[in-house]
């Protein structure tokens, strides 16, 4: 009995980190996105921002979009697929990528190629 209480106990533990890290992950990922300053000069024009980036309008809406899609599926508690998202967001506006929580290395199957 105490095995099974153990193990639920741990489930519910590690679903409400998975969870958490993409929230934070979120929150830090708008921030440093505010930090950039990308503003637009004119409709349609291509953003500029501080440290030289620049994208075109495109590429903003594509990271608006993915950055939605990080918020649905981090409320649906799929948080491995959220930070996927995070992650193609923070390689466009070229800041560093972030280490996917241990929890998350359910995919990899060492030994496979």
């Amino acid at each position: 009995m105490r095995a099974i209480f153990f193990s639920a106990a741990i489930a519910a533990l590690t679903c409400g980190t998975a969870f958490a890290d993409c929230k934070t992950e979120i929150e830090k990922t708008k921030a440093d996105w505010a930090a950039l300053k990308l503003t637009p000069s004119k409709p349609g024009a291509p953003s500029k921002g501080i440290r030289g980036h620049e994208h075109i309008t495109a590429a903003v809406d594509s990271m608006r979009f993915h950055l939605a899609e990080a918020e649905d599926l981090c409320d649906a508690g799929n948080g491995h697929e959220a930070l996927l998202h995070l992650n193609l967001i923070r390689a466009f506006l070229d800041l560093p990528e972030f280490q996917h929580p241990t929890s998350h290395f359910y995919l990899y199957k060492p030994g496979k190629k």
